[in-house]
């Protein structure tokens, strides 16, 4: 009896060795099969398949549109009334709002400043959603990124700011931050939210706020990082139209493989080009045409000053003002390929004349120079006024 015992109980011990050498054994033939997935995933080049699906697409710009905040995109009541326009006005572009919907994950880094010229971004979900519906109703779809006037990029890291004599930051007449464009990390920050733009599909990447401060306390602001960037740089000078034209010529070189448009607004009034203008904003149009396939003249004939031109309200004269805006924006870029796509003032101010005629007045003026594409902004996205007969 005794010797059964025993016998049972060795059989026991070993089916129980046996038993967790086979669990054991499987996990470590699992977790080397994971290895080695994990080993070829990292061996891939990052966002493969979406950059072989972009570079093979065709390469487009905006056409004839609107602008829209990214919460009226993120509103499906919103978006039908933003449809039903572009549908019965015959429009094809939407032009959206997409700092907020991409900086999250690169605020993150840039606080812990660990930006790099390799760090690897990916597609934003929600984004790549959208702009794929948009296009199966043949909408282009253009991403605005409101560059160097960046409330959020300064709160996270306030040393890339522009800064006062005394050491404050400045701020322009809505209290709004900007960034030193000759700051590293703060150049690499867009270049970086560009390159997120277009892995989520978008057909277009158009910069707003490429330049220097001009408002409030503008004429004395300090670019605490210029320094470094000349020491780096080996030189004694580079201009505020060189370092934004460096700016350009990188995110472009970021972005080509995506097969992705950059386009540029300025301010309506660069389009006469004054020397102090140049100088203070640093944007020269001869130069950034360069790095670009479409320019956007903001003409909204409200922004010019009382008197400008020689009329009391320029607010007044929709035509005019366009017609000169373009005129000497083709004149600028005679022989360029950049394509010019001028914002038309879709709103009231100053304008006493303001409705459907106003809008077509300037569609007119781009028409009487050649010029055949448009966008219409309207901070509010109300567009009821934009006239049906567009064609």
């Amino acid at each position: 009896m005794k010797n059964k015992l025993t016998t049972l109980i060795i059989i026991f011990i070993f089916i129980l060795t046996a038993f967790f050498m086979m669990v054991y054994l499987g996990r470590v033939s699992l977790s080397q099969v994971e290895k080695t997935s994990s080993q070829q995933q990292k061996s891939l080049p990052p966002n493969e398949d979406i950059i072989k699906k972009l570079s093979s697409r065709k390469k487009r710009t905006s056409d004839k549109g609107l602008y829209i905040t990214s919460w009226s995109a993120q509103s499906n009541k919103k978006m039908d009334y933003i449809k039903h326009i572009l549908k019965t006005r015959k429009l094809n572009t939407i032009v959206i709002d997409v700092n907020y919907l991409l900086e999250e994950p690169l605020l993150k880094l840039a606080k812990a400043k660990k930006l790099s010229k390799d760090t690897i971004v990916t597609p934003s979900p929600w984004l790549t959603k959208f702009v794929e519906g948009l296009h199966k109703e043949g909408v282009i779809v253009s991403a605005r990124i409101v560059a160097f006037k960046d409330d959020h990029l300064i709160i996270a890291r306030p040393d890339l700011s522009i800064r006062l004599p005394g050491g404050g930051e400045y701020r322009d007449n809505k209290n709004g931050r900007w960034v030193d464009p000759y700051s590293e990390d703060g150049r690499l920050f867009k270049e970086l939210l560009a390159e997120r733009a277009a892995l989520s599909g978008v057909d277009e990447i158009q910069f707003d706020y490429i330049r220097f401060p001009a408002e409030g306390a503008a004429g004395n602001i300090v670019l605490p990082h210029k320094k470094i960037y000349l020491q780096k740089a080996g030189t004694a000078e580079v201009s505020r139209v060189d370092v934004l034209c460096q700016f350009l010529k990188e995110t472009r070189g970021r972005v080509e493989k995506y097969n992705v448009s950059i386009a540029l607004d300025i301010f309506g009034i660069i389009a006469w080009q004054d020397k102090k203008d140049i100088k203070t904003l640093g944007q020269d149009l001869k130069r950034m045409s360069e790095f670009l396939d479409v320019l956007s003249p903001m003409l909204y004939p409200s922004h010019f000053h009382n008197g400008y031109d020689g009329y009391a309200n320029p607010g007044s004269e929709p035509y005019h003002f366009m017609y000169m805006g373009v005129k000497k924006s083709l004149e600028i870029l005679s022989g360029e390929a950049t394509v010019i796509i001028p914002w038309i003032q879709g709103f009231n101010l100053k304008s006493p004349n303001y409705g459907p005629s106003y809008i077509d007045a300037q569609i007119k003026a781009c028409r009487d120079l050649g010029v055949e594409k448009y966008l219409i902004w309207n901070a509010r996205n109300v567009y009821d006024a934009v006239p049906h007969k567009l064609d």
